[in-house]
């Protein structure tokens, strides 16, 4: 991922007419965390790349999309574009313009027994397996625990939030299905991460 996300920055620095120090300025970066970007030698964080993107006026999903529509997503473990804060780590799994909805995969660590976000309605349908840990859905007001190997699906309409109950990480599969694509329902879930919607 590192290096087509270089690769994609290197171009588009080109297109701009930009050398790596022009670039560094805008970005409030120095020219050789620009060149260790773009041959992938280092991974940059969201922060970064949210500076890279402002400076070069597109979405921060430009360092994601495939170029081409594929009906096919072939997700690699280690491979997966990623957002981590201090207790979350969302893994996106690719997503391409017809598919109807949001998939992560989503690590939990720390805060045991907090709800990760407020209530949250959106349009569609919800899916959620537990895949290490302990988790607790609450779906209109009814609280559904779930341990490795179980999971939930439900009517994304119904009022629902979830916490981690496990003492250490709880990981999961979860998948948003909206009939009017990807993006809201991922943004109401993960409120404190904006750029989720970008992921690829």
């Amino acid at each position: 991922m590192e290096f087509a996300l270089g690769t994609r920055l290197r171009d588009i620095r080109r297109e701009r007419n930009l050398s790596q120090r022009d670039l560094a300025g805008r970005a409030d970066l120095s020219p050789n965390a620009i060149s260790l970007i773009e041959r992938g030698e280092i991974s940059p964080s969201v922060a970064t790349l949210q500076r890279l993107a402002s400076a070069l006026s597109v979405r921060m999903s430009y360092f994601f999309d495939d170029a081409d529509e594929t009906h096919i997503v072939y997700s690699r473990a280690g491979r997966r574009p990623q957002i981590a804060s201090k207790d979350v780590t969302i893994e996106g799994f690719g997503r391409q313009a017809d598919w109807p909805g949001d998939g992560a995969v989503c690590r939990h660590a720390g805060a045991r027994g907090r709800y990760l976000h407020d209530t949250v309605v959106h349009a569609g349908h919800e899916f959620v397996c537990c895949l290490a840990g302990r988790l607790e859905y609450v779906v209109a007001r009814t609280a559904y625990p779930l341990e490795p190997g179980e999971y939930l699906m439900f009517e994304a309409n119904l009022p629902h939030c979830w916490r981690s109950l496990a003492e250490q990480e709880s990981r999961f599969l979860l998948v948003l299905h909206s009939p009017s694509g990807p993006g809201d329902p991922a943004q109401g879930h993960f409120t404190d991460h904006p750029s989720v919607a970008h992921l690829g």
